[in-house]
């Protein structure tokens, strides 16, 4: 009795590659959202001061939602498939390393901590759902948002 192998590669990347697609897609997001965040806070014609504050939060949150709601698009551009969801996973993930980014006042000393906890949460989601990675990994990184998101509650 002879046993068959299939010896073709499979089509689909590994999940490492589907990792790194995602982490560049989101970069170029996060990019070119706060780009335009920035270009919409320096036309608002305030020279500086408290008064701009509020507005300028508003565009640059509004960005950053706009990035999350144009990742699906991109994941799709990137040849990451499924890409629905990662695109509703990841800013789930981004919510709960929000919490931690705020909570330890990273956002106030270092600004660009907000796109490396975008890029985490777009890594994180890329290998939350994809099923070939070790279901130990993918609950750990379940568990690490969880506690990350409870330390802010409690």
């Amino acid at each position: 009795m002879s046993f068959m192998t299939n010896i073709e590669p499979g089509t689909s990347p590994s999940p490492v590659a589907r990792a790194a697609r995602t982490s560049l897609a989101a970069l170029l997001a996060t990019a070119v959202w706060m780009v335009i965040a920035f270009g919409l806070v320096r036309n608002q014609g305030c020279e500086g001061g408290m008064e701009c504050l509020g507005d300028a939060l508003l565009t640059i949150f509004g960005c950053l939602l706009a990035a999350a709601v144009s990742m699906w698009p991109l994941l799709v551009l990137f040849r990451v498939r499924p890409a629905w969801p990662i695109a509703l996973v990841g800013p789930v993930l981004f919510v709960c390393l929000t919490v931690v980014v705020v909570r330890s006042e990273l956002a106030a000393r270092t600004p660009w901590t907000w796109v490396l906890a975008i890029e985490l949460a777009y890594v994180g989601a890329a290998i939350l759902v994809d099923r070939r990675v070790n279901r130990v990994v993918r609950v750990a990184i379940l568990v690490l948002a969880l506690a990350a998101f409870v330390s802010r509650v409690f």
